[in-house]
């Protein structure tokens, strides 16, 4: 699915999500990453192999920035619920998360950026 904005000033803005990956401000991802507002897009160590697992979190979470408003986790083609621990680990670290399919992370992404939010968004492929 292609996505409307080609720009905003220097930000990272998604312009396609489809079977090849993620297209990140021109360039093609095809692993799954890790980018947001106050950083460049980086591979999301291990996270393509199997389900979510707390240490995948422990990582993401040591990337994101102290500015960040709230974390969009991509799971994939659809929607997973992660499991208890992970919910528990952003829950005590009061880490705003929301877990959406990798597509609708992608659109809201785009929408909380050109709201002017800091958001880092983590996309399964």
């Amino acid at each position: 699915m292609k996505f409307q904005p080609e720009s905003l000033g220097d930000q990272f803005v998604v312009q396609r999500y489809d079977e090849e990956g993620v297209v990140i401000s021109g360039r093609l991802q095809t692993e799954s990453v890790v980018f947001g507002t106050d950083f460049t897009p980086r591979m999301w160590e291990n996270a393509g192999s199997g389900p979510l697992t707390l240490a995948h979190c422990e990582w993401l979470y040591d990337q994101c920035p102290s500015s960040m408003e709230v974390l969009l986790i991509g799971t994939g083609p659809k929607q997973v619920f992660p499991a208890m621990d992970i919910r528990k680990f952003f829950v005590n670290k009061r880490c705003p998360v929301e877990y959406m399919d990798s597509q609708a992370a992608c659109r809201t992404y785009n929408i909380l950026i050109g709201e002017g939010r800091h958001v880092v968004a983590a996309i399964l492929l």
